[in-house]
């Protein structure tokens, strides 16, 4: 239990140690807001007025996040084309699998009508 409050007691002392160094008196911090506040007043000026001028667009946020949007635009365009080449290609070989299945069973369809013709007709044959 001593253990216990000795610990507490210790960081609840350097809680309060850091909390007195860092406090920062009225007089300075009301400086230091108003500064800061004229700073943001002025920031949200200028992308009103870059916005307008059309230099600026606030869904980006910047020319830099422009940039970075128009290229993912273009890197999404250029792997759907991919995608699109790569189903296409193996479309082709669908159809030309198919093609081969079909020249199978139309040999097959041919020997069957041969070993047809050959029984009724031993004499006869086709090729």
């Amino acid at each position: 239990m001593k253990k216990i409050l000795l610990v507490a007691g210790a960081l609840l002392s350097a809680f309060l140690m850091v909390s007195v160094v860092t406090a920062v008196p009225q007089s300075h911090s009301t400086t230091a807001m108003n500064v800061i506040e004229d700073i943001e007043q002025e920031r949200i000026i200028l992308q009103d007025r870059l916005s307008n001028i059309g230099v600026l667009d606030p869904q980006f946020g910047g020319i830099i996040d422009l940039l970075k949007q128009l290229i993912w635009l273009i890197i999404q365009a250029i792997l759907d084309l991919i995608e699109i080449v790569r189903n296409l290609i193996g479309l082709v070989a669908l159809i030309d699998y198919l093609i081969q299945l079909v020249m199978i069973l139309v040999e097959a369809i041919m020997a069957l009508i041969e070993i047809i013709m050959n029984i009724f007709n031993p004499s006869h044959t086709l090729g």
